[in-house]
């Protein structure tokens, strides 16, 4: 399985998607596990996602929840067409994931958004908020990609 983690990492809690990967790739956490650091990739993360079976991507979601919640979103909650429940910011995954449905490309898919405290702040740091909270971070995206594995294949 390939988790992907995307956000500008100069933008303070743009990049927790960025610094979730890093630590669990530094860490081996979950063993058999692709990491890959997607950045700001945009319309290339096609190249990252397409023929991938299942793909867990990371990134800031502006949800009405306190800073530091994971929000689990599948594909569909991303959909394109009108208002989403969710934005990610930065990146145009509603847009990908519509050419990778029009190419048949589109894998299992589950999007991890982290609820942001700052994402204005020029800053290779999170906020004190996430910074506080990281390691209770990490153990719910650990616990969401492990289920997400082991669940059955739809």
């Amino acid at each position: 399985m390939r988790v992907i983690g995307v956000g500008n990492v100069l933008l303070c809690d743009e990049g927790v998607g960025v610094h979730v990967v890093r630590e669990l790739s530094r860490r081996g956490e979950p063993p058999g596990t692709e990491f890959l650091d997607g950045g700001v990739a945009g319309a290339t993360l096609l190249n990252l996602i397409e023929g991938e079976e299942r793909v867990v991507l990371i990134d800031a979601a502006d949800a009405p929840l306190p800073p530091g919640t994971v929000v689990r979103l599948l594909a569909d909650d991303l959909s394109s067409g009108g208002a989403p429940r969710w934005s990610l910011h930065d990146l145009n995954l509603a847009g990908v994931l519509g050419m990778m449905r029009l190419r048949e490309t589109l894998p299992e898919l589950l999007v991890l958004g982290i609820v942001p405290a700052d994402i204005g702040t020029y800053s290779l740091d999170l906020s004190a908020q996430l910074s506080r909270r990281f390691e209770e971070i990490l153990g719910k995206v650990r616990e969401e990609i492990a289920s997400f594995a082991i669940s059955p294949r739809g």
